[in-house]
């Protein structure tokens, strides 16, 4: 019963341990100044650029690897995978994402990728100039004359 119940246990605790890795986000850096973008593919329109060396945080990628939903600073939005390199611990690291990714654990998504709209950037409204008002001159002053 002991046996039965211990490898239990580690059954359960073995089947749990690849969906506990696949839930965390994975960090990365960048080998280039990195568009992101609001959708996988170069046709949405860019977010933010991410500078060479920036850190980013990888929630998943297309099946294939080739765009990675991630976050950087305060924008989310979606970057190359080939331009990212995996910067967490293990053997792994230094690797490009399109290599390593199954082995980390990255989730891939199948169908229907986030995308994200570039923020909206709103001016504030300008005040109008300060253009002192004078009072005029009296109207006297300004009386029609006949020559």
């Amino acid at each position: 019963m002991l046996i039965r119940l211990s490898l239990t246990l580690i059954a359960v605790v073995l089947t749990a341990l690849p969906a506990a890795a696949q839930s965390r986000p994975a960090i990365a850096y960048t080998t280039a100044n990195l568009n992101m973008r609001a959708g996988p593919g170069t046709n949405y329109p860019v977010i933010t650029t991410v500078p060479r060396g920036g850190g980013v945080t990888i929630f998943g990628c297309t099946p294939d690897y080739k765009w990675c939903d991630a976050a950087f600073t305060n924008a989310k939005g979606w970057v190359s995978g080939k331009y990212l390199n995996y910067g967490g611990d293990g053997a792994y690291y230094g690797r490009p994402i399109p290599n390593a990714g199954v082995y980390i654990g990255v989730p891939r998504y199948q169908r229907n990728y986030p995308d994200y709209r570039p923020p909206v950037v709103v001016q504030p409204e300008r005040p109008a100039p300060y253009r002192p008002r004078y009072p005029g001159y009296p109207p006297r002053y300004f009386e029609h004359q006949v020559y």
